[in-house]
Parts: C-alpha cells; structure tokens; sequence
C-alpha cells in the first residue's frame, strides 16, 4: 500500500505543479524541481527517496540525453559544429579562467581553484536540452548550435575532471591515454551505431516494438562500455542518440521518436528525474554556510560570466544582440557537472564543506531560477524568425 501511495504523490506532483505554477509564468521542469522540493525528504518528508526511485531517476536522466541526441538536427549540427565549437571553447575559457580566480580569491588551493574554474567551465546538457524543448527552439539553427556547444563544453568539462583527478594522484600518462580513449570511444559510436542500425531496422521494418527494444539495448551497451572508459553515461546517451538519429529516414526518426521514445520518457521517467533533483536539495543547508558571501561570490561569478561569454561569443559568429543574450542565459543553468565536481573535490579533500554545500546551493539557484527569468523574458521580448 505505501508503494501506491509513494507513486500516487509522485504522479500527482508530476502532474499538477506545472499546471499550477503555469500561471505565475515558471516553466514545467522548474515546476516539478520545486515540487519535489517540496514533498522531498528536505520539505514536507511524504516521500523518502529510496534505491526504486533512484533507478527511474537514472533512467530519466539516460532517455532525456538520448532523446536529446535524436532531437539534433545532425545536417545543422555538422553545418553549424565550427560555430559550435568556437562558442564552447571561447565560453569555457572565459568561464574557466574567470572560475578559477574566483576559487583562488575565496581561499581555495591551486588543484581547488582549478576544480571551480572546470565547474564554471561546465555545462548542463540535461537542462538545457529540456528548455530549449519546453521554448520551442530546440530544432531551429540558433537551438542546434547552443545545443552542439553545450554538449562540447560537457565533454570538455568531463575529460578536463578526469584529467585533474589523475593529475592530483600523479597520473599524468593515464590522463593522456583517458583523453586518446574519450575521442576513440565516441568517434567508434559516431561510426558503429548508425552502420548497425540501419541494417538492424531493415529486418525488423514491420516489427516497431522490436525497434525500440533494439534502441534501448544499443543505449545501455554504450553506457557499459563509456564506463569503462570513464565517459559519464549522461554523455554517452547523447551521443547514442546523435548516433542512432544518423541512420533514421526522417519518416523513421519522427515515428519513433515522437510516436514512442517521447512519450516513454516524457510521460514518466523524465519527470521523476526532474522531481528527484528538487527531493535531493536540501534548502536548509544555506543556514549552515560558514560565509554566505562564498555562496553569492560563485553564484554571481557563474551568472555575469556564463553570460557574458555566451553573449560574445554569440555576437562574433554573427548573431543578434537578443539571440546572443538568450545565448548567454541559456547556459546558466547547471545541474550535473557542478554536481560531478563537487563530489570529486570532495572526495580529494581539496573542496571544503563549505564549498560543497554552496555548489549544491549552486544547482538550486540556477537549476530554478535561471529558467523562470529566461522563460520570463523570451515571452516578453520573443526571438525574431531566423534566416533561412
């Protein structure tokens, strides 16, 4: 009876809080964030998150990597993949340098500061993605190429943790070889996935179930192997998807992505990976914060940075002023990388606890807020049509 009770609250919560925050204009994922906030253990405590809700979260967070991967337009994003890379290296460079002079002036350690300056490197595929969908402009070029830039500043961001953690334990050659391994492994599924299966749903062309089975077998074979190599899985779904996109007819891309694997992840697994990022952040911890002024130093650093890098950036591969804006904004928001980082400076004993707690605070600010402000302003100021 409690397991029934557990999900009714959870489908309830899923279901009405974007219908309810609606009105005060706060996008869906952030409705669900502050619902789970809310019923979590940190809030009322009606709902305790135990290894099951765990496992759908988890698997949340692979269907909206991979479906994320599907949605890229592929065409637009080799097209647009220069624009692409030049906006996530002059955006984590910036962000990067900037981090780590912030994490030097706060106290941090040289190996410290150069963990918080990776984190504002960073960026959050996940919920970026999930806005870009929820606003509509997530196949148009300007989506494409923040997309493409988001994902490389990650994939950046990952191989650049890894690197410093072996660093850290004297393990130079290692990081070298763990770079050489990244690249191989994603050029392999870049190459492999769509080879694979274009033959595999020319057999099962009358068979779309088995299509699907087939699709979420390639998905956990990459993820196995990119643990391996040390790839994050929420990357590896993604460039699953990319993969497995290349080698769909766009007739076979729609069905199966709109007609199956959207409404499998969006009906359930997606939203409770949403839900369970507001049941794991505990508001209470700015109470405990030894100096609140580390938490507004590094939230403000990442907004002016994040935004100005992205708004540059932007403006030099030739876009308007109100895309560039929207550009910079949209790459505020973090979730998984900071997440990644915190625990690995936790773990190495060169982030204090402190510094965790305010990169955790850090996720609430931009994970909620930053979506509502940029939800705000796009139904304000809409973006203009863009050329063809």
């Amino acid at each position: 009876m409690d397991l029934y009770k557990t999900f009714l609250i959870i489908v309830a919560s899923i279901f009405l809080a974007p219908i309810i925050l609606k009105r005060f204009n706060i996008p869906g994922i952030t409705a669900i964030m502050l619902a789970g906030i809310l019923i979590g253990p940190y809030g009322l405590g009606v709902v305790n998150i135990d290894q099951s809700l765990e496992t759908f979260s988890t698997f949340g967070a692979i269907f909206l990597m991979f479906l994320a991967g599907m949605e890229v337009d592929n065409e637009i994003l080799f097209k647009g993949f220069k624009n692409s890379l030049f906006i996530s290296l002059f955006s984590a460079t910036i962000c990067g340098i900037g981090g780590y002079y912030i994490g030097s002036f706060l106290g941090l350690n040289y190996l410290g500061a150069l963990l918080y300056g990776v984190m504002f490197a960073s960026n959050s595929v996940g919920i970026v993605y999930a806005l870009l969908k929820e606003l509509g402009i997530v196949k148009s070029k300007f989506g494409t190429v923040l997309l493409g830039a988001v994902v490389l500043s990650e994939i950046l961001g990952m191989i650049l943790l890894a690197t410093l953690s072996k660093v850290s334990l004297n393990h130079l050659e290692g990081s070298l070889v763990f770079i050489l391994q990244v690249l191989l492994y994603i050029l392999g599924l870049l190459l492999l996935i769509p080879f694979i299966t274009r033959r595999i749903f020319k057999k099962l062309e009358k068979l779309p179930f088995r299509k699907i089975h087939f699709v979420l077998l390639i998905i956990f074979v990459s993820i196995l192997i990119g643990e391996y190599v040390g790839v994050h899985p929420m990357i590896c779904a993604f460039i699953t998807g990319v993969a497995v996109s290349e080698a769909l007819t766009k007739e076979e891309h729609d069905l199966l992505l709109n007609s199956n694997l959207n409404a499998i992840g969006y009906s359930f697994f997606i939203p409770i990976f949403f839900l369970t990022l507001g049941m794991k952040t505990n508001i209470k911890m700015l109470s405990n914060l030894d100096n609140v002024g580390i938490l507004v130093s590094t939230v403000g650093g990442l907004i002016l940075l994040k935004t100005l890098s992205g708004y540059l950036s932007f403006r030099l591969i030739g876009y308007d002023k109100l895309r560039s804006l929207y550009g910079g904004l949209l790459t505020i928001p973090q979730v998984s990388a900071p997440l990644v980082v915190a625990s690995v400076g936790r773990d190495l004993g060169v982030l204090p606890h402190n510094f965790f707690i305010t990169v955790i605070m850090t996720i609430l600010i931009t994970s909620i807020i930053a979506p509502i402000a940029i939800k705000y302003l796009i139904d304000r100021y809409p973006l203009p049509p863009e050329d063809p």
